[in-house]
């Protein structure tokens, strides 16, 4: 996974809270409230998710894939069943892709996480989520092992679908289509550069997959 920096909350978006604290008398929800299904509701989570998708270089908080409006749901990495309280608190909020195939054959992220919690669960916004995850060349991720977060990764791997069949595939031919796969020799402060670059956004988007790109690069640095 790819470290999300998180920004200020949208000015729009506070001020929404706000006006229906006073206008209701509670704090609103995002069940019925934000999300309601007129038109208003239609177009706040759109406005929302393509905030989310922006501030996270367009890819998916926890595969990498590339989103976009069309592609991707608003996530509530605390889920909003298990923490209502939490459920419009941006911080807990991102931009997830909508899966590859079938939830129950080979569906992946936050359609597939749904309501799964654990205490010791490592959100896409915390630093050490790059350190938990290892890659292969052949587009397979494994947790990294003999650490104190070996196991919740693990977890992470099963119930959000990161090892399943579509991700493995899009993995791979990242990973081809990068200097990894190049016949060119590199020196080791080339593939600095291609780690520094890969590691970034490219203007407002990071490439997609870019950390199981990354992991391969800085397996062949002597």
């Amino acid at each position: 996974m790819k470290k999300i920096v998180k920004e200020q909350p949208p000015t729009w978006f506070e001020t929404w809270k706000q006006n229906f604290k006073q206008t209701h008398g509670r704090t609103a929800h995002y069940k019925n409230d934000f999300s309601s299904d007129d038109s208003q509701g239609t177009a706040r989570r759109q406005q929302l998710r393509g905030h989310l998708i922006k501030e996270q270089g367009h890819i998916c908080c926890y595969c990498m894939k590339r989103i976009s409006l069309q592609n991707s749901h608003i996530e509530h990495f605390r889920p909003k069943t298990r923490f209502p309280q939490n459920d419009l608190d941006y911080q807990n909020l991102l931009a997830s892709c909508n899966r590859d195939g079938m939830v129950s054959l080979d569906g992946h992220c936050g359609h597939k996480k749904e309501d799964w919690w654990e205490d010791n669960l490592v959100s896409p916004t915390e630093s050490k989520i790059e350190e938990m995850f290892q890659y292969s060349l052949d587009g397979n991720i494994h947790s990294i092992q003999k650490k104190p977060f070996t196991n919740i990764a693990q977890e992470m791997i099963g119930h959000m679908g990161l090892d399943s069949y579509h991700l493995i595939r899009n993995r791979r031919a990242a990973i081809e289509s990068s200097e990894v796969f190049d016949e060119n020799e590199y020196s080791n402060e080339d593939i600095r550069n291609f780690i520094d670059f890969y590691s970034n956004k490219d203007g407002e988007a990071y490439v997609p997959y870019c950390m199981a790109i990354v992991a391969c690069l800085k397996e062949q640095l002597g």
